[in-house]
């Protein structure tokens, strides 16, 4: 067999651990997976974990911890590097004939992203190993069945509680998931009892700190609005140069989802906090691990948080035992776990969904207050080419959104506002947790959800 031919030539380089007495040394893990032909239990979880490494930062190091990270900021030898990839695709054959599809796209998704930094870093392969890789990939996207998954009966429906202050507060990053929330809220006829408004001190593309030598209100002021015009920067610029696609998706959230015109333009207007809100407080942080945050979020009262993003939350803020912090995902807990999952869930269930929880230490782990799978959605939207990157734009600014608030709108009544929560524990027997895909996984993403036949 051609594969492990290749997997032979390349084993006699990495015979020699480099690493003794690392949990995870690539060099000796690999030669062990390559020198047998026949795999167990040991070589399947020393593959997992470093499919999901690769899966993780894009490419490969020469040691890691046992937590993941990596144990050295060296990369694995460059002549070391291709048996990685054959043996993440020999597994990857695995996984598909046993029809084991959910671990064997993921497994494609490290080998193609490990594909990228071999050709960035130029590092050679056989072009016929080149060939057989592309062609078994290409071969599986486009035959790939997802699930025929139903959806959760009676979620879609303009919802109205008994106006009045809710019993929660909201930390708002800036953002289209903030903005659905707010004025998810606001159409429902509820205000949270207090908004924090995260503001970071340093701009979030330089890193450097904002308006230094500005005083205190005014640097304030200024980071929020650079802030503000950074975050939604996609948003508007889709507004005018995607006239057609943005339209498309907007009508189809309004009939889909049934949000209102107003509810969306509200969102889209970026108004003044204190509209949905009589109680603002802004914080200045450098990040969510930020000590001021936890020292403000300790001195709450007992209270639940709404959480709108900026970062993965800090395992000592979930800690607050006088807090209980709320997150929707844009996937079903606990099947659909991690990144990108508003792409993952149409990919593998054969429709989006989201899921309400409270929040625990761990990767969309907590208990689930309501999970729930989205009707279909048409978006009539011809995808080509050149639009890949500009549909994932408008994925993230415009659609996951309100995936997220369609189902935040719905636990709300179920809970009568959060005030009668029946939450369950998540099963970990369906646990997958996804991450970041490649292009050429979001190219099989899009035209499922844009089914429309490309020119």
């Amino acid at each position: 067999m051609m594969l492990e031919r290749y997997i032979d030539n390349y084993l006699p380089a990495a015979t020699a651990a480099t690493n003794p007495g690392i949990y995870f040394d690539t060099a000796s893990r690999l030669a062990a997976c390559a020198s047998r032909h026949g795999w167990a239990e040991a070589e399947f979880q020393a593959i997992e974990f470093l499919s999901k490494r690769i899966e993780i930062s894009r490419c490969v190091y020469d040691s890691y911890l046992q937590s993941g990270a990596r144990a050295s900021s060296t990369p694995l030898a460059a002549e070391l590097q291709p048996l990685a990839l054959l043996l993440l695709f020999k597994d990857f054959q695995r996984l598909y004939t046993a029809g084991n599809i959910s671990n064997a796209i993921k497994r494609l998704n490290a080998i193609l992203r490990l594909l990228d930094y071999l050709s960035a870093n130029k590092v050679v392969l056989a072009e016929e190993l080149l060939s057989l890789i592309n062609t078994e990939a290409e071969q599986f996207l486009q035959t790939l069945q997802h699930a025929n998954t139903p959806p959760t009966e009676d979620l879609v429906k303009s919802e109205v509680l008994p106006a009045g202050a809710l019993p929660l507060t909201v930390l708002f990053w800036e953002g289209p998931i903030a903005r659905a929330y707010l004025a998810t809220l606001k159409s429902m006829g509820l205000k949270p009892e207090k908004i924090i408004h995260l503001v970071a001190r340093n701009d979030l593309s330089t890193k450097k700190p904002v308006g230094r030598f500005l005083p205190g209100l005014m640097k304030l002021a200024y980071a929020q609005s650079k802030q503000k015009n950074s975050i939604h920067h996609w948003s508007a610029t889709l507004q005018k140069t995607e006239t057609t696609l943005y339209q498309c998706v907007r009508s189809t959230i309004e009939s889909g989802l049934v949000f209102s015109k107003e509810v969306i333009d509200d969102a889209l207007a970026l108004s003044d906090l204190g509209e949905y809100c009589a109680d603002v407080e802004t914080l200045m942080i450098d990040n969510l691990a930020d000590d001021a945050l936890y020292t403000r979020l300790s001195a709450l009262p007992q209270t639940q948080v709404l959480f709108t993003g900026g970062g993965i939350v800090p395992k000592k803020l979930l800690e607050i035992s006088s807090l209980k912090f709320i997150h929707v995902h844009p996937g079903y807990l606990p099947d659909v776990r991690g990144a990108d999952c508003a792409l993952w869930s149409h990919l593998m269930k054969g429709r989006t969904s989201a899921t309400c929880f409270y929040m625990a230490p761990g990767i969309d782990d907590g208990d689930v207050i309501f999970a729930a799978y989205l009707p279909s959605l048409d978006f009539g939207v011809a995808m080509t080419e050149k639009e890949l990157k500009t549909l994932y734009r408008a994925t993230y600014a415009f659609f996951d959104p309100w995936i997220r608030a369609c189902v935040l709108r719905r636990s709300l009544v179920l809970t009568k506002g959060f005030t009668s929560v029946a939450a369950y524990p998540q099963s970990e027997v369906s646990s997958v947790t996804y991450h970041f895909m490649h292009e050429r996984i979001q190219r099989a993403a899009f035209d499922r959800i844009f089914p429309v036949a490309r020119p």
